[in-house]
């Protein structure tokens, strides 16, 4: 069952289908992808671009209300072969074959080169021949789509002789910018980033990334925007907001005020966090991640199996858990020394589910989009 139908039936009530699409162990290999374009197209590629899935720290939520997000690059992402075109069509293909023209991946290369055509980082007419891979799995929040857009907007910059470029959201933006054992702030208001150290190995510590697949029973991301910016009219910016109980008693709504609470609150959150991340003590991070992913419940999420992963991390001996993104992924800061533990206590706690039990991989914080070849 697809994306509307895993929406279906957590509308219905019938829980979470489990994770869905493929999340491949391999990386997609730049020698096969070139070789696939030049038996595609009948030509060699013009190069081969890799750009990192992101996964969301804390403060992805508070976009609306302009504040601060935190993320860092995955080891995981999307790698493209990609050439110009003679009839200055856009034409996609996956290693397999074809792809249609409607597809996800279809649009996002198209309107990719429609943006750099605009902002002049490509030719007017420029059209490009592409085959897209990924080790990313596709509904789990972890920025697949950003990095597409991000390896695509790379390599015609590179073809044209353009400076890099910038990214148009928090999520390029950080598939652009990431460096290997970092984190990233974003504005989510500028799109400013400033780059932190976040060396986790250094410290004997990784990422444990859990895909559950879980769906909330309806897309609250639009909803929950909406309530901040209506919230931002009857206070003004919520990230200048001071005093919290006082701003409260001014919104008419309490579910307004809830979701106030959380997007005030995580700025706090996040700056506690950066000043962790400043002084090299990743280790500590913990307990903010897991207070973000407490505070979330003010946005009505998690969703259960995404609470289920983070409590039985916790349980285990994680330093820290929290929901990641809008869907069903969650993570854990876990000492190296404990995650045999960590991930045996998150798989028991899904047994007897079937198909519900989530996908969990090991992360380090990787390098942001580069050409390989």
């Amino acid at each position: 069952m697809g994306g509307a139908g895993a929406r279906l039936r957590a509308m219905l009530g019938a829980g979470a289908a489990g994770p869905r699409g493929p999340w491949p162990e391999t990386p997609p290999n730049p020698d096969t992808l070139a070789q696939v374009f030049h038996e595609r197209f009948a030509a060699p590629p013009a190069g081969v671009w890799h750009a990192p899935g992101r996964l969301a720290l804390m403060g992805e939520h508070t976009v609306a209300s302009e504040g601060v997000g935190l993320y860092t690059a995955l080891p995981w992402g999307v790698t493209v072969a990609l050439g110009p075109s003679e009839d200055g069509g856009v034409h996609v293909c996956r290693p397999g074959g074809p792809v249609r023209v409607r597809s996800t991946t279809a649009t996002v290369v198209a309107r990719t080169v429609e943006r750099a055509r605009r902002e002049g980082t490509a030719p007017p007419g420029t059209g490009v021949c592409a085959v897209v891979d990924t080790d990313l799995p596709a509904h789990a929040s972890l920025g697949r789509t950003a990095a597409l857009r991000a390896a695509t907007s790379l390599a015609l910059s590179d073809l044209s002789g353009a400076p890099p470029p910038e990214g148009a959201d928090a999520d390029e933006r950080v598939a652009l910018v990431a460096r290997p054992g970092c984190a990233v702030r974003v504005n989510h208001k500028s799109l400013r980033t400033t780059v932190f150290p976040f060396d986790l190995a250094a410290e004997e510590l990784h990422l444990l990334v859990a895909d559950t697949g879980a769906l909330p029973r309806r897309d609250l991301r639009r909803v929950r925007e909406e309530e901040l910016r209506r919230a931002a009219l009857a206070l003004g910016p919520l990230r200048a907001v001071q005093d919290l109980p006082e701003a409260l008693n001014r919104l008419p709504e309490a579910a307004l005020a809830r979701r106030v609470e959380y997007a005030v609150t995580e700025v706090h959150r996040l700056n506690a966090a950066v000043g962790l991340l400043r002084a090299e003590r990743f280790g500590e991070l913990g307990p903010v991640l897991s207070a973000s992913h407490l505070s979330l419940r003010r946005f009505e999420l998690p969703t259960p199996d995404v609470d289920l992963v983070a409590e039985a991390a916790s349980r285990a001996g994680a330093r820290g858990a929290r929901m990641t993104g809008w869907r069903g992924a969650a993570f854990a800061l876990v000492g190296d020394g404990r995650s045999d533990r960590v991930r045996a206590n998150v798989e028991r706690a899904f047994s007897g589910r079937g198909p519900r039990a989530p996908r969990l991989r090991t992360a380090l914080p990787a390098a942001g989009a580069h050409r390989l070849r």
